[in-house]
């Protein structure tokens, strides 16, 4: 209708949840075909965050000893030790990094009976941060946990990194050019059967109407697409498709992604993302002020995918 030429790329990114699908795209190419790109989130509010979460990464220590029966354990050399006593000094390593900082694991593999002393145990964590460089010192300083529990234990351990997520690039003119058609879309309109549904599981502050204004803040969760945005101008958004309180990762959220509210919200993230990108495409200014910020923000950096180029992709946990 306008007459302008251009091009809309949809990029299907699966492995979210893992923080994996975008990082292993990136290494091998994708996104740097892209002027600018649009994302959205669900959530329970309706808004711009020019920030994005935190820096991240997922890494997997893995330690090998030497099995025996539990009767004469002390002919082996228990990997799940190594495992136990990398945590504690994990845990004591937490009163020394800033409040910001999080360090989450779950034990991957421990043992297969009590009575025998395993050779071989993986333990799965994250550690987040502000940015690159403070996961990065916090990574070095668990490894040293890592490393002193092995001689501990007179184990052997290895590491590697799953993926790594870098904090998001901010981009104004993205962020307020995205804002301004989320305020003119809004939120979905809840209809009785919603409420009466949400209200059954608990929720008695029903869902959020408004529409935050802002720029936001820095959270603490942490999303592979950032990683993104530094690879093009990104504006992203989210709309409420959830009760207000309502917990993240939670059956709860399952159960209110199939509700008529879910499907409306979906329609107008769909608008949020046409009308933005039309006033891309119908204003030129608009996206070269986004692309000069961008430009003028990694002019001396270089995208490292942090991931080696031989790393398959991981398809299931580790």
């Amino acid at each position: 209708q306008t007459g302008r030429k251009g091009r809309v790329i949809y990029y299907g990114c699966p492995a979210e949840e893992t923080l994996a699908g975008k990082v292993y795209m990136a290494r091998d190419g994708a996104f740097r075909d892209l002027d600018a790109v649009l994302a959205w989130h669900p959530g329970t509010a309706t808004g711009v965050n020019n920030y994005g979460g935190s820096s991240l990464d997922s890494l997997v220590y893995e330690f090998f000893g030497r099995t025996a029966h539990g009767a004469s354990a002390h002919t082996g050399r228990s990997a799940l030790d190594g495992v136990m006593l990398m945590d504690v000094a994990a845990n004591y390593l937490r009163e020394h990094v800033p409040e910001n900082v999080r360090i989450h694991c779950i034990i991957r593999n421990g043992g297969d009976a009590p009575n025998v002393v395993p050779a071989y145990a993986k333990v799965w964590y994250f550690v987040r941060g502000k940015d690159r460089a403070q996961v990065d010192e916090v990574r070095e300083r668990l490894t040293k946990c890592a490393q002193g529990a092995a001689t501990a234990t007179d184990t052997e351990m290895k590491w590697h990194r799953i993926t790594a997520v870098y904090p998001r690039l901010p981009n104004n003119i993205m962020c307020d050019s995205v804002a301004g058609n989320v305020s003119l879309f809004g939120p979905p309109r809840a209809s009785k059967a919603d409420r009466t549904a949400i209200e059954k599981m608990g929720y008695k502050q029903g869902f959020n109407s408004s529409v935050s204004t802002g720029h936001g803040q820095q959270g603490r969760g942490s999303s592979d697409e950032d990683n993104v945005s530094w690879l093009a101008p990104m504006g992203r958004f989210t709309v409420a498709c959830y009760a207000i309180g309502t917990p993240g990762h939670h059956r709860d959220m399952a159960a209110q992604a199939v509700l008529p509210y879910a499907d409306r919200a979906i329609l107008q993230a769909a608008k949020i993302f046409a009308g933005s990108a039309l006033d891309l495409f119908s204003k030129p200014d608009l996206l070269a002020k986004a692309k000069s910020e961008f430009r003028s923000k990694t002019k001396s950096f270089t995208y490292d995918p942090l991931i080696p180029k031989h790393q398959k992709v991981p398809v299931d946990p580790p």
